[in-house]
């Protein structure tokens, strides 16, 4: 079972008649919704999640649909504009959709929705490396260890 349906993939393209004779089949949809499910579970498990064996929120299953659509439309959006040319610069739906599940995947695999699926989760806080003022950010190294050359200066008179 997967976490969206054949029906919520077509629906981000209106225009396209599902079944029809030299088109792509809802079984072909069904498979890019259940591989990229699969992808979507693996993440989840490698951070001991495992979503298929527990009881999910709302908001849980939600975001896991939100996630398998977006894995599935790009696929279906890609086979789509096989049939046909985008012109330069024109938005592609598919490439969005696949731009988003790529990094959302990425953000499951570092642990930032740890905490989402497992409120017990021991997910370390990620601390901010930088300090100070907005654009005036130091590393706390000086100019000899960064090998910086100081004969000339900012506020230098001659």
């Amino acid at each position: 079972m997967s976490y969206c349906t054949v029906d919520d993939v077509c629906t981000a393209f209106p225009r396209f008649a599902r079944n029809a004779p030299n088109s792509i089949q809802d079984t072909h949809i069904q498979d890019w919704i259940d591989d990229r499910k699969s992808r979507i579970r693996s993440a989840l498990y490698a951070r001991a999640t495992d979503p298929d064996a527990m009881q999910l929120t709302p908001d849980q299953a939600n975001f896991l649909r939100a996630l398998n659509r977006d894995g599935a439309v790009s696929d279906l959006g890609d086979a789509l504009e096989g049939n046909v040319s985008l012109q330069p610069g024109e938005y592609s739906q598919a490439a969005a959709r696949r731009a988003s599940f790529e990094r959302q995947i990425s953000e499951i695999k570092q642990g930032l929705y740890d905490k989402f699926f497992s409120p017990l989760a021991k997910t370390v806080e990620i601390e901010p490396t930088l300090g100070g003022t907005a654009g005036g950010e130091t590393d706390g190294s000086t100019a000899a260890e960064r090998g910086e050359n100081k004969a000339f200066s900012k506020d230098q008179t001659f």
